[in-house]
């Protein structure tokens, strides 16, 4: 039996892969910096604790794995701006570091990365993997400079590896944007000055999880980076309609317009990762936000 390396084990995306890797009956080695809080609801075969900065700690824990699939990191604009030498460190170096000892140990590594590079698209075109990219942020600047260093050790050395790039996740365990549903589970009313006209290319965790565990386990990769997203623009409006399907009496308000704190792009063409390894969303926002919502009451059901 195959076993994944999972990194930033504790987050949304980590718990997700581990789940979907369980569900295909892998060993799952699931690794965080520092485990707060419990150890989440995802299955696994071992719980490790090391930092993605400390190079030898890397090839120590990627020994015996065939695959890595990365998502440890500094998620989001915000976080990134607060501290970008901690950003660059962990979401270039640590990269670097994980992608060193894959190559050494013949382990193929995935690394999670953002469709936020593509920067600033206000014609909302289609956005195909070689479609230019503009970094906004120290975040997209980081998670392009990792890219750019896998893609180069991928052609100099003839390594292993592959960088996913996705965008606006939801679902269960989300620590990071806002997509109203567990506000208005908990009775709280949403409101928000503007961007209720602004388009997302929303993704399901459920289905980024089981493309990343798709790609670890195929039998090659073609090229060195796929988009990975639901693949269509949605509004927030839209979102706001679906949440309030959902859950009868939720109070959303968003007014028109485009959110300016938002990246404004259009929706992320993914033939590549279905040409090359099959892959293809099952979930429609209706769909995922329902399965949120599900996951959101067995976990109330079971809280203590």
């Amino acid at each position: 039996m195959s076993l994944v390396l999972v990194t930033g084990g504790s987050g949304m995306v980590g718990q997700h892969v581990a789940e979907a890797a369980a569900a295909r009956c892998l060993r799952t080695r699931l690794a965080d910096v520092a485990w707060t809080g419990g150890r989440g609801w995802a299955p696994a075969d071992e719980h490790l604790s090391f930092d993605i900065r400390d190079a030898d700690a890397c090839r120590e824990h990627v020994q015996g794995a065939s695959a890595v699939i990365h998502c440890a990191a500094v998620v989001g604009p915000q976080r990134a701006r607060v501290d970008p030498l901690a950003t660059l460190a962990v979401n270039v170096t640590g990269t670097a570091n994980l992608l060193e000892a894959a190559a050494a140990c013949g382990a193929r590594l995935i690394v999670v990365s953002t469709a936020t590079l593509y920067g600033h698209r206000p014609d909302l075109g289609d956005m195909p993997e070689d479609a230019p990219t503009d970094p906004l942020t120290v975040y997209d600047g980081s998670k392009l400079m990792a890219e750019t260093y896998c893609a180069a050790h991928r052609r100099t050395y003839g390594s292993d590896v592959a960088c996913v790039r996705t965008g606006f996740v939801y679902g269960f365990g989300s620590a990071i944007g806002e997509y109203f549903l567990p506000r208005v589970m908990r009775g709280e009313d949403v409101q928000e000055p503007a961007g209720r006209d602004h388009p997302c290319d929303f993704t399901c965790v459920v289905d980024l999880a089981e493309a990343l565990v798709t790609m670890a386990t195929a039998s090659s990769l073609p090229a060195s980076v796929y988009n990975v997203t639901g693949g269509r623009l949605r509004t927030r409006g839209d979102l706001a309609r679906v949440v309030c399907d959902l859950v009868p009496g939720a109070r959303i308000e968003l007014e028109a317009g485009i959110d300016p704190a938002r990246h404004l792009r259009g929706a992320c063409v993914i033939e590549r990762v279905h040409r090359d390894v099959g892959w293809s969303p099952r979930f429609t926002l209706e769909t995922g936000m329902a399965d949120w919502k599900r996951r959101l009451e067995v976990a109330s059901a079971n809280a203590p």
